[in-house]
């Protein structure tokens, strides 16, 4: 039994609902002071959600890309060869996720915890349809349709984003993607592999963007959708949405405006390079 609260444990039922998969995006300490911190957190997560439902989250890793695309911090140019080459291969139980807080970085660790095999973009499940959902991720297909995102979809998993924002919401890309925005061939996904005892970097498909700090624009049409459920965890504000609903609303405000995703800042090449492609004829 984990040491959360009633009180936590009523506000973490209330988020979660009646969904038999969640998918969480969350900064637990945003909540407040807790226990047992993040562990006790990730428990009592499991606990509320019981035997009969699903935990899902993500557990990119971002450090086993190309050191040429880095770029917070980048990485100095004279050191890419010698990063290349001491780069490890991606290990599903034994590679951390990349600076994604504490739920994920108990998840993947967790005896029932089943995690997607992609080199980068992998997701972790625990519950009962962990395996089914995990099962096949496509190397050359992040964020598409061989990957987990569709099944999240089809099962109409219920994204929370505890004490976060639409920016950590990895599903946008997903609806990227089917949306087919000019801006995706601009992002890139490199990473290693072993192919016939040979290391290589292999670059896989475009799959959505790359950049997910424009996402907020969402928000205002999620809200005259009435699709957003907001509460509080602790003292973390607290939203979620259907995945099928957010993906509906995506593809709406992405017909009208395929850059409409894009973020405002000078410093993200991607989008500044995407605005500048977009306006040209």
């Amino acid at each position: 039994m984990s040491s959360l609260s009633s009180e936590l444990r009523r506000d973490l039922e209330a988020a979660f609902g009646d969904a038999r998969v969640v998918m969480l995006h969350a900064a637990p300490r945003e909540i407040g002071l807790v226990d047992g911190g993040g562990r006790a957190i990730f428990d009592g997560i499991l606990e509320v959600l019981g035997p009969s439902r699903t935990l899902v989250v993500p557990a990119f890793t971002n450090q086993l890309t190309d050191p040429s695309h880095w770029v917070n911090p980048p990485a100095p140019p004279e050191r890419w060869e010698t990063i290349r080459a001491e780069m490890p291969l991606f290990d599903p139980h034994e590679t951390p996720p990349y600076q994604l807080g504490a739920i994920p970085a108990l998840a993947y660790r967790h005896l029932r915890a089943a995690r997607s095999p992609h080199p980068v973009m992998s997701l972790v499940a625990i519950g009962p349809d962990a395996e089914g959902l995990m099962q096949s991720h496509a190397i050359t297909d992040p964020m598409g349709r061989r990957s987990p995102w569709p099944r999240l979809v089809e099962v109409d998993a219920r994204v929370v984003l505890l004490g976060v924002g639409l920016t950590r919401c990895t599903l946008v890309h997903y609806a990227e993607h089917l949306a087919g925005v000019p801006y995706e061939d601009l992002a890139t996904c490199t990473f290693p592999l072993e192919i016939e005892g040979e290391r290589h970097f292999v670059e896989a498909e475009p799959s959505g963007g790359d950049c997910s700090e424009g996402f907020d624009a969402l928000f205002p049409h999620l809200e005259r959708a009435r699709v957003v459920e907001h509460r509080r965890v602790g003292r973390a504000r607290t939203m979620s949405f259907s995945a099928r609903d957010l993906l509906r609303v995506a593809a709406e405000v992405l017909r009208a405006d395929p850059l409409a995703l894009l973020c405002n800042f000078v410093t993200c090449h991607l989008c500044s390079r995407a605005r500048v492609d977009g306006a040209s004829p």
